[in-house]
This record gives C-alpha cells, sequence and structure tokens, in this order.
C-alpha cells in the first residue's frame, strides 16, 4: 500500500511541478496516460523504420505494431481523462481502451504467420477488433461537447490571479473590500481586515489529502481546552497504538528528550516521568578513561560493548547473555583471547591445521573463511601436518593438471632417474616403464614409442623358446657406397647429403623371459637370408663338437673353394694370422703352419673337419662360446658372458636344447604374453628393448587378451606429462559438475575439493588461481580464537573459535580493509586495558548518533536506558553543556497528561505564541506569529476557535 501511495504522490508532484494544480486526479491520470501513449507510440514507429531494411523484419514489424496500436489507444484514453467527461463515459473508454489492447495483443500473436492470405487468414477480425476499441474511445472524446454543452473546455484560461496575497501565503495580513446592496438596493462597500491567525504544522502532496486534514482541525477545534505553559512540561500521552508514551518540553514547546520505551499502562509512564525527575537533576555523566566495557539489555538479553574514550563503539557481543554477570564474564574473556587471537589476513588462499578425532589434518579456506579443499589423510602431530602442508605448497606452484577422462602417461623423478606409467580414461594405471630412465626427454621419447607402434602390435606368445627375424636400419651414401665427406670445388667440406636407410636383417634366439640364448654375428640383406643363417646354425650346431682352449691355436680348415689354409686364431676367437695362400692339401697347409708354429710353441693345434663349439674366456676373466663352422667362420656366438666355465658351457646346452624352436618374423612391435602365477604382458620393440609392461596382472588369458585393446586406446592416445611430488587432476562428479584433487607421485589423493564447478573451464581456473597463490598461502591454526576479516557491504572482523562460532565483531562497518585492520589493532590495545562502566541508580551517557551528532540518554542502575535526548550537538562538549540545561529543565518541569484537543498558550523568545495539539501529542496547528502580550496571543487564538469550524476552504494556483 505504501509503494501505491508514494506512486500516486509522485505523479501528482510531477504534474504540479511541470503543468500546474490539478482539478482531480483524472487530469493527472490523464497527462500521464497521454505521454506514456505518445512515448510507446514513438518507439513501435521508429523500431519499425529501423527493422523494415533487413532480410527477416517479421519481429521487427510484429513488436512495432503492437506498441504503435497500444500508444494510440493509450493517447486516446488520456484525452478522455483530460476531458469533463461524466463517470459512464470514462467507464465506456475504458470498455474500449480494453477492446483496442485485445485487439493490438491479438495482432502479435497472428502476424505474420496468419495475415493476410497466410494459415487461418485472421486480419479482418484483428483489424475489427482493434478498430471497435478506437471507435468506442474516440466516440466518448466527439461526443463531450455535444453532451456537455461547454465551451472552452479543452483550454484553461491563463492569466494573472485575483487572489489576494494573503490568500495565496505570500501575505499575514491584508484587506478585501466586500460590495454589497442595502435595503434601499444601493451599492455599498465594506473594507474587511484579513489577517492569517494560524498555519498548519505539516504538508500534504494532494488536495483531497489537504481537505481532509483541514476537516479533521474544524471538528476538533471547537472543543480543544486550553493550557497555559509557563515552565518546562513532560507530556503525557496515549498514542494511537493505545501504548503510552511522555516528551519533554521547554516553555516555549520545544522537545528536549522522549521516552525510551513506550508503556502499556498510564501508571508505568508517569513512573517513567517519576524516576527522571527524581534521579535525572543529580545523576552524573559517565566517563570512560581510554576505553571500557557497557552493558545494555536487550529482549530480555544481556549484551556488552566497548567503547574507546570518544564514547565511540569499537566492538560489541555477537549474543546475548541471561544476566549481566555473564555478560561481563563474557566480555573479559573477549579480551584475553583478543590479545591473543591471531589475524587471518588471506588474501586469496590459505591453509588451516585443524584436529579430528585426536589427529591432524589440513584443509584450504578461501578469503571469505570458507572451505574449499580437504586433506584425505591425518597425521599423529601437528608438526607431522604441517610439514606436509610446506611440502605440499612448495610443489603446488609447479604441479602439472590432468584430466581423469583424459588418457595420461605420468611421467615422473624416481630411483635416480625418470619413470612413467599410462592411466587409461577410467583412471587405471594400465602399463608403467620397465626401466628407470636417464631423463625426460628418454622418457618422453620410450613413450612416444610405445604409442606409434602400439596399435599395429601382435600379441605373441612364446613357449619356451623362439628364433626371432628382425630388421634393423642403416644410413648409406645415395649410391648405395660407404659415406664420404663431400668437398667443393675449393676443397672445403660441403653439407652431406641426406642418407636413405637401408634396412639390415638379424636373428635371435629368445626365450620366454626375453633371455638371449643365441644371436646372429653379422648382419643379412633381406629376411630370407636371416633365416637361411638360422638353419644353418640349426645344422651346425647340432653336428658341432665341443673346443675348449685358453690359449691361442692353429686351426687348418677348408675354404668353400675346396683348397685349404690354415689361421692363428686367439682365445677370443680374433684371426691373428692366415696363411697367405692355398694349399691343395691338407699336408701342405698343416707343413706351411708348423713352420710358423716353431715361432709360437705355446699355441695350439685344432683340426676341424666339422663345425666346432669353441668355450674360451675373455680379458676380463669372463667365460663365453661360439659356433665356428667346418670353415672356420663364426656363425653364432653367445650375447651374454659368464663368471665360469661351466656357467658358459650350460649357456651353450641351452642353445642345444632349443635349437629346434620355431621361427618368427618380428619386423613391428609386440604383446608378449606369458604366465607366471597371473598373465602378464611385455611391449617388446623389434629390436628386442621392452619399452612397457603391464601395471597388473591378469588372471586368465582371455582377460588379459581383452584388456589390451583397451590398453591400444589409451597408448595411442596419451599425452605426456611430468608430475613432481603433487598433480591436481580433474575429475567429473556427476550432473556435468566438477571437482579437483591433489595426488600424490604415488597417485594416492591428498586433497579433495569440497566445492564443485559447472564446467570443467571454470574448475581449471580455480586450480590455476591456486597454483599462482599456494607459495603464498599462510598456514594457521585456531587454538582458542582466531580474528577473521570480512567483507560485506563494507569491511569488519569477526572473533571466531576453531568451530567458527562468532564471539565478537565491530559496532561499525568500514570502507575499506585498512581501516577495518586499524580498528582490529585498536582493539587489541584497548580491550586488555578497558574498564567497567558503574552505572547508579541514574546516569547520563552521551554517545555519537546516526547523524554524527551528540545526544544524551538517561540510563538506570541495571543499563537500561529510560531517556534519549531529541537534539543533536556537533560535539561532547556542547552535548555536556546542553546536559546541564536539561537537568535544570527536568527539574522544574510539570506534568501535563494529554486526553484531548487543546490549545497550548506559552511564552517564546520573549513573546507568545499558541500551538494546536492532538490526543496524541501531534502539533495539528500553530500562530503564524509571536504575540508581545498574553492577551493578544491569548485573542488571536480564541478566534480561532471560534471562527475556524465555519471557516470555508479556498484553493489558489499561486
Amino acid at each position: 500500500m505504501s509503494t501505491l501511495r508514494d506512486f500516486h504522490q509522485n505523479l501528482f508532484r510531477l504534474y504540479e511541478h511541470y503543468v500546474g494544480e490539478p482539478d482531480s486526479k483524472t487530469d493527472v491520470y490523464g497527462f500521464w496516460f497521454f505521454i506514456a501513449g505518445y512515448f510507446i507510440g514513438a518507439i513501435g514507429l521508429l523500431a519499425f523504420v529501423a527493422g523494415y531494411a533487413g532480410g527477416d523484419a517479421f519481429n521487427q514489424i510484429r513488436a512495432s505494431g503492437v506498441a504503435a496500436a497500444i500508444g494510440l489507444a493509450l493517447c486516446l484514453f488520456g484525452i478522455v481523462l483530460l476531458l469533463p467527461v461524466r463517470t459512464r463515459g470514462i467507464q465506456a473508454s475504458v470498455v474500449g481502451l480494453v477492446v483496442a489492447l485485445a485487439g493490438a495483443i491479438a495482432f502479435g500473436f497472428v502476424y505474420p504467420d496468419h495475415w493476410r492470405g497466410h494459415g487461418l487468414e485472421l486480419t479482418v477480425e484483428v483489424v475489427t477488433l482493434y478498430a471497435a476499441g478506437i471507435g468506442i474511445i474516440a466516440g466518448v472524446t466527439a461526443l463531450v461537447p455535444i453532451i456537455t454543452g461547454r465551451k472552452g473546455m479543452f483550454v484553461r484560461e491563463q492569466g494573472e490571479s485575483e487572489d489576494p496575497p494573503i490568500m495565496t501565503g505570500d501575505s499575514l495580513e491584508g484587506a478585501q473590500f466586500a460590495v454589497f446592496r442595502n435595503e434601499a438596493g444601493d451599492w455599498k462597500w465594506h473594507v474587511l481586515h484579513l489577517e492569517a491567525l494560524a498555519e498548519s504544522e505539516g504538508s500534504t502532496v494532494t488536495r483531497p489529502e489537504t481537505e481532509t486534514s483541514i476537516e479533521k482541525v474544524k471538528s476538533q477545534i471547537g472543543s480543544a481546552g486550553l493550557m497555559e505553559l509557563t515552565t518546562s512540561a513532560f507530556r503525557l500521552h496515549e498514542d494511537r497504538e493505545g501504548t503510552w508514551q511522555w516528551t519533554l518540553a521547554r516553555d516555549d514547546g520545544s522537545v528536549v528528550g522522549t521516552c525510551a520505551s513506550q508503556f502499556d499502562r498510564r501508571d508505568d509512564a508517569e513512573q517513567s516521568v517519576s524516576f527522571l525527575k527524581d534521579r535525572g537533576p543529580a545523576a552524573d555523566v559517565i566517563e570512560i578513561d581510554g576505553a571500557a566495557f557497557t552493558y545494555t539489555e536487550r529482549r530480555d538479553q544481556w549484551f556488552w560493548q566497548l567503547l574507546d574514550d570518544d564514547r565511540q563503539p569499537l566492538a560489541e557481543s555477537e549474543d546475548g547473555y541471561r544476566t549481566m554477570e555473564a555478560a561481563e564474564t563474557a566480555a573479559q574473556t573477549f579480551a584475553e583471547r583478543f590479545d591473543r587471537a591471531r589475524l587471518l589476513d588471506i588474501d586469496h588462499v590459505g591453509v588451516e591445521l585443524e584436529t579430528l578425532d585426536g589427529e591432524w589434518s589440513w584443509r584450504f579456506v578461501d578469503e571469505t573463511d570458507d572451505e574449499f579443499a580437504q586433506a584425505t589423510t591425518t597425521f599423529e602431530t601437528k608438526r607431522a601436518a604441517e610439514d606436509a602442508v610446506e611440502a605440499i605448497l612448495a610443489e603446488l606452484g609447479s604441479a602439472a593438471i590432468t584430466v581423469a577422462s583424459e588418457p595420461t602417461y605420468e611421467c615422473y623423478e624416481a630411483d635416480g632417474g625418470w619413470r612413467w606409467r599410462l592411466v587409461d580414461g577410467n583412471e587405471h594405471v594400465v602399463a608403467t616403464t620397465p626401466d628407470t630412465l636417464e631423463g625426460y626427454g628418454a622418457t618422453e621419447e620410450e613413450t612416444g614409442l610405445f604409442a606409434d607402434t602400439v596399435t599395429s602390435a601382435d600379441v605373441v606368445e612364446i613357449e619356451d623358446a623362439e628364433y626371432e627375424i628382425f630388421p634393423t636400419e642403416r644410413p648409406t651414401a645415395a649410391d648405395g657406397g660407404e659415406l664420404q665427406p663431400v668437398t667443393d670445388d675449393d676443397g672445403d667440406a660441403a653439407e652431406a647429403t641426406e642418407p636413405t636407410p637401408t634396412q639390415d636383417w638379424h636373428w635371435r634366439l629368445v626365450t620366454e623371459d626375453r633371455d638371449i640364448i643365441a644371436a646372429s654375428t653379422e648382419a643379412h640383406t633381406d629376411e630370407e637370408t636371416a633365416g637361411e643363417a638360422i638353419e644353418r646354425v640349426r645344422q651346425q650346431a647340432s653336428e658341432a663338437d665341443l673346443i675348449e682352449f685358453e690359449n691361442a691355436a692353429f686351426q687348418v680348415y677348408e675354404a668353400d673353394s675346396g683348397e685349404w689354409r690354415w689361421r692363428l686364431i686367439d682365445d677370443d676367437g680374433n684371426v691373428l694370422a692366415d696363411s697367405g695362400e692355398e694349399h691343395t692339401s691338407r699336408g701342405d697347409a698343416a707343413e706351411a703352419m708348423m713352420t710358423l708354429k716353431e715361432q709360437a710353441p705355446d699355441a695350439e693345434l685344432l683340426e676341424i673337419d666339422t663345425a666346432a663349439f669353441e668355450i674360451f674366456v675373455n680379458e676380463d676373466d669372463e667365460w663365453g662360446w661360439r659356433l665356428i663352422d667346418e670353415a672356420g667362420k663364426l656363425v653364432a656366438e653367445d650375447p651374454a658372458v659368464h663368471p665360469t666355465r661351466s656357467t658358459a658351457k650350460q649357456a651353450m646346452e641351452r642353445l642345444l636344447t632349443h635349437l629346434d624352436s620355431n621361427v618368427r618374423t618380428m619386423d613391428d612391435a609386440i604383446f608378449q604374453t606369458y604366465a607366471e602365477e597371473d598373465w602378464h604382458w611385455r611391449f617388446v620393440l623389434p629390436a628386442g628393448e621392452t619399452v612397457a609392461v603391464d601395471a597388473e596382472a591378469s588372471s586368465t588369458r582371455d582377460e588379459l587378451e581383452r584388456s589390451i585393446d583397451g590398453i591400444r586406446e589409451a597408448a595411442a592416445a596419451g599425452q605426456c606429462t611430468a608430475i613432481g611430488d603433487v598433480s591436481i587432476q580433474l575429475y567429473g562428479s556427476g550432473n556435468g559438475e566438477w571437482r579437483w584433487r591433489l595426488l600424490d607421485r604415488d597417485r594416492t589423493v591428498v586433497t579433495d575439493a569440497s566445492r564443485s564447478y559447472d564446467a570443467q573451464p571454470l574448475a581449471e581456473t580455480a586450480v590455476k588461481g591456486l597454483k599462482a597463490r599456494a607459495a603464498d598461502a599462510p598456514i594457521f591454526t585456531i587454538d582458542e580464537a582466531a580474528i577473521r576479516m570480512t567483507n560485506e557491504g563494507g569491511w569488519g572482523w569477526e572473533l571466531i573459535d576453531r568451530d567458527r562460532e562468532v564471539y565478537a565483531g565491530p559496532a561499525d562497518s568500514r570502507s575499506s580493509k585498512a581501516d577495518a585492520m586499524a580498528d582490529v589493532e585498536a582493539v587489541r590495545r584497548l580491550a586488555p586495558i578497558a574498564g567497567r562502566v558503574d552505572f547508579d541508580v541514574a546516569s547520563f551517557e552521551l554517545f555519537a548518533a546516526e547523524d554524527d551528532r551528540w545526544r544524551w540518554r538517561l540510563i538506570d542502575e541495571n543499563g537500561q536506558t529510560v531517556a534519549t535526548g531529541s537534539e543533536g550537538h556537533p560535539s561532547t562538549e556542547a552535548a555536556h553543556e546542553a546536559l546541564d540545561n536539561v537537568r535544570d529543565i527536568i527539574e522544574n518541569a510539570s506534568i501535563l497528561e494529554i486526553d484531548s484537543v487543546s490549545f497550548e498558550l506559552h511564552r517564546a523568545e520573549e513573546a507568545w505564541v499558541w500551538r494546536l495539539i492532538d490526543t496524541y501529542g501531534e502539533v495539528l496547528a500553530e500562530s503564524t506569529q509571536s504575540y508581545e502580550h498574553r492577551t493578544d496571543a491569548r485573542e488571536a487564538m480564541m478566534a480561532v476557535k471560534e471562527h475556524a469550524p465555519e471557516g470555508w476552504i479556498t484553493f489558489t494556483d499561486e
């Protein structure tokens, strides 16, 4: 109701300001209807012109058409209200307005789908409906002159007002000629003396409200009594709600003070006045030295407040207490806790150490002290928790950010090198590196090889052992010859041409555990040649004798051409000397060899008719074996060395055991599956290097092979990311929400976010903000209390415990954080030395009100406010001086009970004035001037009392 009333008054004020005094409220509403219609129609026209040039202008035409139609209807309706139309005419116009608005809205629904040959074709119906409404409004407007028969009704005559100045309020006294006929019919005149005797205390917005207030005064003024005030007085009266109040007024009628509360009974109000008269004149003013705690009772609860020496409130209790003694104890506890409490000045992020069930944990809080992440682990001591937090904060700034739904190669430092693991989209570690690598570059290269070859890799199971034929690449010159430096014409080295890779083929015999039993000793030109070499090894190894020697030896052998030759080989199989010519028989070759043997008497003599295994020891005292064919050519060798002759011989025997193993070409990487207790796989490149192994065993072969398909997909899509001691992972929590968590190097969740985000980018932005500010995050704990800064429409502070229960806060907020922190320091300094304000039976207290002016209030021994001053003062000194005068006024004041409308006659500045007071103590009217003599004031008052009830009401435009 108050909102509608304010709107109504605003319309009248604007009309009076820009147009003039309205004759009725229809003039005001008619004017504003016309203005509203004009602007709405203009907007519709502009929208039509602006939007019609577009390619798709249907929406613009629809909106502009509806706006223009509504604007025209409102304009016509406003004109009707401005005209002197009867009530029935206005009612008819309202009907026409509703019909026209219905037509305009119908156009918005119909156009363009059902307009002029489209859809249901409702053009005629809509136009007819709108035209009918406009016709009704326009018909009333056109018939007004005929119905009323009045001329000049549309334009008000303008000119100077003929009302005397006293009627317009420009003068308090004037004269008027009254012209009349006497009994004889002749004209006579009287000069009338006009004098303004009284004026209203307040003002009203509209003429009807003014008329109502005047009628109220006229009805009460005749029965009003007379009270003559020669001294100050307590006015005791009952308000409209039926409660009793009192005000203290000087002898000139100005109000000095009021009661602090309302009373249900008259006797209670009188008792309050008696207390003020008895105790007020002698009451002392409460003085504060430095700072003091005061105590007040509100709603049956006691609250404390800390004041400085200027009586400015610095802090106050958050909750009330049942007794004043309890509030006093709470104030002293506040002073002790505040002095030791830590100030939580958190700019963006802080870390709080807290106890949970006897153990310590920690959590992230933001600048508003709201938790946004909680640690998932606990610690036995606070120091251990603090060390863990410090380590995390040190690493958090450089922590990698990963997404749980995206496959990722996590690369990390371990065991003096680097390792990696593959995490799939379901957060399972599905692959890892078998060995520690030298650096991040090597780790990135290995994961790249895995990702590039995993899709085409076959799944292979090796039973006991298999021959693997595999290719290798070597650079060769473009012409197929050896690579030679290229020189320019001046003999300087020129840039070498890019070599083209050439593929060589090799073979190896490997076991299920990837132990290499034997390997080729030379490269082969193609896969077929390497296979033939395996067949030669099989054939010759099966027929080979075992030769064991420790020194150099002479060997006679038959060459491929059928000729015989000899050579001297050392214990490593290296050829030290060779016959320079071929011999036709073994004997000739042996005779030539014996000639040289005389110079190497320690060398053994070997006669080899077939292939042979040689067991030898090298210069490091390590043993091995090699297979030499009947021509003395090395065709296979042990890829490893052994500590003893027997272990070397056992390695040779393994070759013989697996000599007939299957042969398989390995030109791509393979998943090699094998079984121990459970099934596993390893990922082997063609060169024999194992670059990945499974991270978790499978219970069956079928389960293992099924898992490999998922591993292929994850490995091909994974991105290599270097992680440190901690990493940050974003993950979807369902329903489109995203969260984040901290993981340690072993992927254990260290911290989980307490709040969610609507999209992944929002969660990522929050995480980046945390990373940027983690290094400056304060680590704190709340033992008993802490001071938390707040900013809710203004800066302030709160004293809280570890459970975030608020003990106290500031009395007022500040515009800046610096000012609020200055208040904190002031409370720290003053609270420990603050005394207690002792209330006497009655004490005056000076305080700064909301308008920053000082007032007084009288407080009883319980700290309750009995009376409050009505006048503000610019300083405490001025308030002190005024209080001395108030004491005299209280002591000499009489008690007046206002139970009916009455005139008050009293002195004001050596003159006499009067006022008309209603039963609620409100001033209805007062004299327009002061009178030198009491008799003059009384005569003026009585003239008003006698003539006002019958007075007529005249309104003027000026």
